[in-house]
């Protein structure tokens, strides 16, 4: 039977929150596994506790911005409205029914005024991780690292040449000191950087006149443009993010591995024993530098290059008992010196490379011998390798493209971390920041829901670990 609905809205009713929103709302699930009350004692300090008008609560504030990463919601404006107009985002955020969520403008005046300068996002992350730990969800052994690349709010047009300094490695002393052993050896007068080099190395870059912060991509298959570089770590046990890293996008990415190593032994308190990395970071400084912090490498593999005929390098085999290496010809070249870029020279005999059947296809008509050149921490990379290709090593490996990587695409496809929302690279890390605090508190409220977690957890995890 067909009626005409009459219209029942002027209708006065009682309701409630409880009655508005499913007891299976996953927003439900976040407020019983995460305890958010950290951000008002947090915050606290950056408030005046007897004078002026009173604040709005910065838990509330907090609250309205993890709704819209959890949810994608880029605007600040919009997601003052979709506050306004969702009641469980409203009940998430602690306000009445009739209540109006705080205007749009608010975020931006304490965030310029308090949250920023107190990284105030960073901490909110490792307070969020630290609950992570707390709960059993981060096992902290193996550890997955990569970058993407997150496109800056700047036209790719507006831009300018600028000369920058280049900064030192943070490996050039101990390259420094082993090239000079090797010198020694050799008996050899060893390098001085600072006598020899009077000005320090520069170069130029293409710079944005919108974002002067974020730098222009050059890499092969990358997308044109003002970009930034987020440098993630991840847990491989439930996928928890544990460290976040900023940079400009023409930073290359081995230079930051120092500092991300020690970043995570900070918010961690210990280093992971095993930490994969993708073919990108298949270099002899990046071994170097995980094989003194103690952590066994496991990295993609990079196919040599040679063109045409040519007989690349890998066609001659090393031997490390004499030092040195043997070519197709069996014919061996010899340790000559070590240059000032850290790699020893390997050099063959004229008189043997004269006759020698294969000479067109080795090098020039010009030149009248081979040069091989070798790492000086080559043999760190050689056993990186070597892991890598046992079963065991294959299978971390494998493992990476269902951790980091479904991080990463889960940030950009969902979250909003796509696209940087505001300029400059404060505005990058806060975003970085908080889109990881939004990932790692899905992760958290899914594992906590789950019946046979939150029963090993209750008898496991019943006393919370403690941040070193």
């Amino acid at each position: 039977m067909l009626e005409r609905n009459n219209g029942k809205q002027d209708a006065a009713e009682l309701v409630t929150y409880e009655i508005l929103i499913p007891k299976n709302h996953f927003l439900r699930k976040i407020e019983e596994a995460i305890d958010f009350s950290f951000i008002h004692d947090l915050c606290a300090p950056l408030y005046c506790a007897d004078n002026g008008r009173p604040a709005i609560d910065p838990e509330i504030l907090f609250r309205m911005l993890l709704v819209g990463y959890l949810y994608g919601i880029r605007s600040e404006r919009r997601l003052e409205e979709e506050v306004n107009y969702n009641m469980a985002y409203k009940w998430f955020c602690k306000l009445g029914l009739t209540e109006k969520a705080p205007d749009h403008t608010t975020f931006t005046a304490n965030r310029r005024r308090r949250f920023r300068e107190n990284n105030i996002a960073e901490k909110i992350f490792e307070e969020i991780l630290r609950q992570a730990v707390s709960k059993g969800l981060v096992g902290g052994k193996i550890l997955y690292t990569d970058s993407t690349h997150v496109k800056a709010n700047a036209n790719k047009h507006k831009k300018r040449g600028v000369v920058v300094e280049e900064t030192p490695k943070a490996y050039m002393e101990a390259l420094d000191e082993q090239i000079n052993r090797d010198r020694e050896e050799l008996e050899k007068k060893p390098f001085h950087r600072d006598s020899d080099d009077d000005d320090p190395p520069s170069r130029t870059v293409q710079q944005s006149t919108t974002d002067p912060d974020s730098g222009q991509l050059h890499k092969e298959g990358k997308p044109d443009g003002f970009h930034y570089s987020e440098h993630r770590t991840v847990d491989s046990k439930h996928n928890i993010i544990v460290n976040v890293h900023v940079t400009a996008a023409n930073i290359n990415d081995v230079d930051p591995i120092p500092e991300i190593i020690q970043e995570v032994n900070a918010r961690l308190g210990h280093m992971p024993d095993v930490m994969g990395l993708d073919a990108g970071y298949h270099c002899a400084p990046v071994c170097k530098q995980l094989s003194d912090a103690g952590i066994q490498g496991v990295i993609g593999y990079r196919r040599h290059t040679h063109k045409g005929d040519h007989l690349g390098k890998y066609r001659f085999v090393y031997d490390p008992v004499e030092n040195c290496y043997i070519c197709p010809q069996k014919h061996r070249l010899r340790w000559k010196t070590t240059n000032r870029n850290g790699y020893r020279e390997y050099w063959s005999d004229p008189d043997q490379c004269k006759n020698c059947p294969m000479r067109q296809r080795c090098f020039s008509e010009k030149a009248s011998r081979r040069l091989v050149t070798r790492h000086v921490w080559q043999d760190l990379l050689d056993g990186v390798d070597t892991y890598t290709k046992t079963p065991a090593g294959r299978q971390l490996y494998a493992w990476r493209k269902q951790t980091i990587e479904r991080s990463f695409a889960d940030s950009k496809q969902l979250h909003g971390l796509r696209y940087a929302r505001s300029r400059g690279l404060a505005s990058m890390w806060e975003q970085s920041f908080l889109t990881a605090a939004a990932q790692n508190i899905k992760k958290i409220a899914k594992a906590s829901s789950c019946f046979p977690y939150r029963l090993i957890s209750l008898l496991t995890y019943s006393k919370p670990l403690q941040f070193a």
